[in-house]
C-alpha cells in the first residue's frame, strides 16, 4: 500500500520539477523586489512591447493566409505535382527563422544573389525592417498551421461535400461558406502555436533589428549585467504569453464546430484539370519557391562560393548538435512516457494540475526558462561554493525539457489514448510489478509514438538558439549557435555550409514524422 501511495505522488512530483524555473522567476519576482523604480515607466518597455505586439499580430496574419491556401490545396485538390509540394509545405520546419532570415537578406541586398541572376547592381531591397521581419516568420511557422487545418480540411465527409454539390456551389464560395468555418479552430490553433514561436525567437529579431521582449532579456543581462531588470523584463513577456493563452482559450470556446453528418466515410480529392489545374499548380510553385526553393539554393550557393575554405569544424559542431539533441530528446520523451504511464494507472487531482504546469513551458520563450534557471543555479552554487550546475549540461537539458516538454506528451498521449482499458487490466493479472508491464507490453505498444515525440524535440531543440546561448558550457558550441556567430560578424555567405548541414538533418527528421507508419 505505501509503494502505490508514492507512485501517486511520481507525477505530481516530475510535474512541479519540469515547472520549477517559471515557479522560481516567479517567486524571485514577487519576493525580492516589484518591478524596479520606474521601470514601467522607461521607454524601451513600450518599445519591446509595440515591436512584439506589431510582430506577432503581422505573424499571425501571415501564416493564417499561407497556411489555409496550402493546407486547403493539399487536403482537397488531385493536381499536377500534388504530392510533391505536400511535402514542401512541410520541409520550412527545418529552417530555424534566423536561417531564412539570412537567406534573404543575402538575396536581397547589394551585389547579392538576385541582382547577380539580373545582372543589374542596382537590384536591392532592405528587408531589415518589421515588414521584413514579419514575412521570414510567416515562412519559417506557416507550416503549423498548414499542418493543423490540412487535416481538418481532409476530415470533412462526404455527406458534407455532397450537399454542397446540391446548392451548385463553386470551389471559392464553397470553401468560404462551409469548409473555412469548419476549420477555424485548426487555423487559430496553429497561429496561436506559430505567435508562441515568434515570442520565443532571438536571432531573427536581433539581426532585424527589431526590439522584442526576447532581445530586451539579453540586453538587460549580457549588455548591462543587470539580472533583476532581465527578470523584470522575463516577468512581463510572462504576463504577455498568458493573456495571449487567455484570449486563445476564449476564442477557441467560441470556435468549436460540431458535424453530425451521419457518414464516415471522407470526401474525395477533387481532380483539377485545364485552367484549374494549372492556377493550382502555379501558386503551389511559388509559395514552395518563396518558403523551400530559393533559401535552399541560396545555401547551396553559399557553399560553392565557399568551397576553398569551407570550414570543416562545422562536422565537430554537428556532433555536439547530435549529440546534445539526441541525448535530451531521449531523455524527455521517456520521461513523458513515466509521467503518462503513472497519470494513466495512479490519477489524483494534484496530479492533474501539475500536468498543465508541465506543459507551460512550450508557451514560455527560451530566454525566460534560462532567467529561471540562472537564479536556481546561482543559487546553489553559492550554496555548494562551486561552480556545479552553472555552465553544466545539467542546466541545459533541464531548459530543454522545461521548453519542450509539452512538445513530446501530445505524442505519448495520442499513443496511450490508442490502448483500450482492459490492456490494463490484463497487465494487473499478468504482470508482476510496474516495471514488467512497462518493458513488455506499453513500451513494444508505443514504439511509433515515441518514435514521433522524439522527432519532434529533435527539430525543436536542433533550432533553439536563446537558451543554448544563456546556458551551454563553456567552449560548446552547436550548429546554431555557429551559425548565429557568423551571421554577428557579417560573415553571411560563411553561414551557408553549417546551414546546410543543420536543415539537411532537420529535414530528414521532417520528412520521417510525415510519413505515414504503415499498418499492421
Amino acid at each position: 500500500m505505501e509503494i502505490n501511495n508514492f507512485k501517486k505522488y511520481i507525477a505530481p512530483i516530475f510535474g512541479v520539477c519540469i515547472s520549477f524555473p517559471i515557479l522560481i522567476l516567479l517567486f524571485y519576482f514577487l519576493i525580492n523586489s516589484s518591478f524596479l523604480d520606474g521601470f514601467l515607466r522607461n521607454e524601451y518597455i513600450y518599445d519591446y512591447t509595440l515591436d512584439t505586439i506589431t510582430l506577432v499580430a503581422g505573424t499571425m496574419f501571415g501564416v493564417l493566409i499561407l497556411g489555409t491556401i496550402t493546407s486547403y490545396l493539399s487536403a482537397r485538390f488531385t493536381y499536377t505535382g500534388s504530392t510533391f509540394f505536400s511535402i514542401c509545405f512541410v520541409l520550412p520546419l527545418a529552417y530555424p527563422a534566423y536561417i531564412f532570415g539570412y537567406t534573404y537578406v543575402g538575396f536581397f541586398e547589394f551585389r547579392g544573389l538576385l541582382s547577380q541572376v539580373f545582372e543589374n547592381n542596382s537590384l536591392k531591397l532592405d528587408i531589415l525592417n518589421m515588414p521584413g521581419a514579419i514575412f521570414i516568420f510567416t515562412i519559417a511557422m506557416f507550416p503549423y498551421v498548414y499542418i493543423l487545418a490540412r487535416v481538418s480540411f481532409s476530415n470533412i465527409s462526404k455527406t458534407i461535400f455532397e450537399l454542397v454539390s446540391l446548392q451548385n456551389l463553386s470551389h471559392t464560395k464553397a470553401f468560404f461558406k462551409v469548409y473555412l468555418p469548419l476549420a477555424y479552430p485548426s487555423l487559430f490553433a496553429g497561429a496561436i502555436l506559430a505567435a508562441m514561436e515568434t515570442l520565443s525567437d532571438y536571432g531573427t529579431v536581433l539581426y532585424f533589428g527589431i526590439e522584442t521582449f526576447s532581445v530586451g532579456i539579453f540586453k538587460s543581462w549580457y549588455g548591462y549585467e543587470n539580472l533583476l531588470e532581465a527578470i523584470n523584463v522575463a516577468v512581463v513577456l510572462l504576463i504577455f504569453v498568458f493573456s495571449i493563452l487567455l484570449v486563445e482559450h476564449n476564442i477557441r470556446k467560441k470556435l468549436r464546430f460540431s458535424s453530425s453528418t451521419n457518414s464516415s466515410q471522407k470526401a474525395e480529392k477533387i481532380v483539377l484539370k485545364g485552367k484549374q489545374n494549372f492556377i493550382a499548380f502555379l501558386i503551389s510553385f511559388i509559395i514552395a519557391s518563396i518558403t523551400l526553393f530559393i533559401p535552399s539554393s541560396i545555401l547551396i550557393y553559399w557553399t560553392f562560393l565557399d568551397r576553398f575554405t569551407l570550414d570543416f569544424t562545422a562536422f565537430d559542431f554537428l556532433l555536439n548538435t547530435l549529440t546534445l539533441n539526441i541525448f535530451s530528446s531521449a531523455f524527455i520523451v521517456m520521461l513523458a512516457f513515466f509521467i503518462v504511464y503513472f497519470l494513466r494507472f495512479y490519477p489524483t487531482k494534484i496530479s492533474n494540475v501539475t500536468h498543465k504546469m508541465s506543459m507551460l513551458g512550450y508557451s514560455i520563450p527560451g530566454a525566460v526558462v534560462a532567467v529561471g534557471l540562472l537564479i536556481i543555479s546561482n543559487y546553489v552554487d553559492k550554496s555548494l561554493g562551486i561552480m556545479f550546475f552553472g555552465g553544466s549540461f545539467i542546466v541545459l537539458i533541464f531548459a530543454y525539457t522545461t521548453r519542450y516538454f509539452a512538445a513530446s506528451i501530445g505524442s505519448v498521449e495520442n499513443g496511450f489514448s490508442k490502448i483500450p482499458s482492459n490492456i490494463d487490466d490484463v497487465s494487473k493479472t499478468f504482470c508482476k510489478s510496474s516495471r514488467e508491464s512497462i518493458f513488455k507490453i506499453y513500451l513494444p505498444l508505443l514504439k511509433p509514438y515515441l518514435l514521433s515525440g522524439f522527432l519532434i524535440l529533435y527539430i525543436d531543440i536542433a533550432k533553439e538558439l536563446p537558451a543554448t546561448l544563456i546556458l551551454r558550457p563553456f567552449n560548446f558550441d552547436t550548429l546554431a549557435v555557429r551559425i548565429y556567430e557568423l551571421a554577428s560578424n557579417e560573415m553571411l555567405y560563411k553561414t551557408g555550409f553549417p546551414s546546410l548541414i543543420l536543415v539537411i538533418t532537420t529535414a530528414t527528421a521532417v520528412i520521417f514524422l510525415n510519413k505515414k507508419p504503415k499498418k499492421r
